[in-house]
Order: structure tokens, then sequence, then C-alpha cells
């Protein structure tokens, strides 16, 4: 896969790389990253080492092992690649999006829709989408990633709904106040 750097340059990087790195994310280790794609530690290492000695970045932050056991997690820029990486395949393949939702974010509950209205705010912006018609859903997001999703009327989305709490009313059973009981 090719990438290309802030200075402009292009450098060709293996895709297998990129699962690394995810799996160092999802692990914090580059052992249980390696298991995780079937290679070797050796081979693992020897990818990161190509990798940063072609970008001239640190990717992953190793710390050895001793009485906590040692660990790894993804640098700045091994982060920023890896996102890239990630929104790249999800352009390529469909179905893509999805998981990757569901792999780093945790969340599964998703909703597709067009952007209807957007309230824009000094600091937070109330954006309106249509997720089946004639249903709508609304949520506030910062101005500032307003601007960075680039999104307008008329743009898609994703809606990714993660809520600790639901709360449900059954029809038909209105008037009762919370703590009566059911005597049906």
């Amino acid at each position: 896969m090719e990438v290309e750097l802030d200075d402009g340059r292009r450098e060709t990087l293996r895709r297998e790389l990129f699962e690394l790195l995810h799996g160092v994310r999802k692990s914090g280790s580059i052992s249980g990253a390696c298991r995780s794609i079937g290679v070797t530690l050796k081979t693992g290492i020897s990818w990161l080492r190509e990798a940063e000695g072609k970008l001239g970045l640190k990717l992953v932050e190793r710390s050895r092992g001793g009485k906590g056991g040692g660990g790894a997690e993804l640098t700045e820029e091994g982060a920023r690649l890896l996102v890239a990486y990630l929104s790249a395949m999800s352009v390529q393949r469909p179905g893509f999006t999805g998981s990757l939702i569901e792999e780093v974010f945790s969340a599964r509950n998703r909703l597709f829709g067009r952007v209807t209205s957007i309230l824009r705010g000094d600091v937070v912006s109330l954006v309106e989408a249509e997720i089946e018609a004639p249903q709508k859903v609304k949520a506030v997001v910062t101005t500032q990633a307003l601007d960075s999703l680039g999104l307008s009327e008329g743009s898609n989305v994703v809606l990714v709904v993660k809520a600790t709490d639901v709360m449900l009313l059954a029809t038909g059973r209105t008037g009762r106040r919370s703590g009566q009981a059911d005597r049906s």
C-alpha cells in the first residue's frame, strides 16, 4: 500500500503492517498482535523496523517486560497512519465501515442517513439527518468536528449510537407513576 508523507514523499508499505498496527492497538502488545495475524514475533518486529526506517517515524512505543510485563502502544504517528489506512479501506471495500466501527469504537448500533439540516453555532452545531422517511435523528457535534467532517446538507452519514441506558415506555400503560406495582 502506498502512503504519501507530509513532506510529499511516497512510500510503499506492506498491507500486513496495518493489520499488525491494528493488532497492537487492540492487544496492547506486539506479540499479541503477531499471534492475531499469524506471524512470528521476529517477523512482526522486522515489518515495524522496515516501515519506521522508510518513514523516518516511530510507529509503536515498546516497553520491555518485567514485573508487570511488557507492552506496546501506537505512537501518535502510528495511530494517524492506521486511521488513514482504515479510512481508505472503508472507501474501497463495501461493509468495511461497519466492521471498522465495531472494532475500533465498540459500537454496533449504526444508522445510515443523509444530512437534512445543520444549525451552526460558534462552539457546537446541531446536525439533523433523515434515516428512513419520515424518521429523523439529531446530533450535537462541535463546530470544529462539523468542519473536519466537511458535512453539508445532502451529505451521507453513518450515525453511531452508543448508550449505556435505554428507557422504554410500554404503550397502553400510561398513567402509572414510577414505583407503582403492575397489578395485571
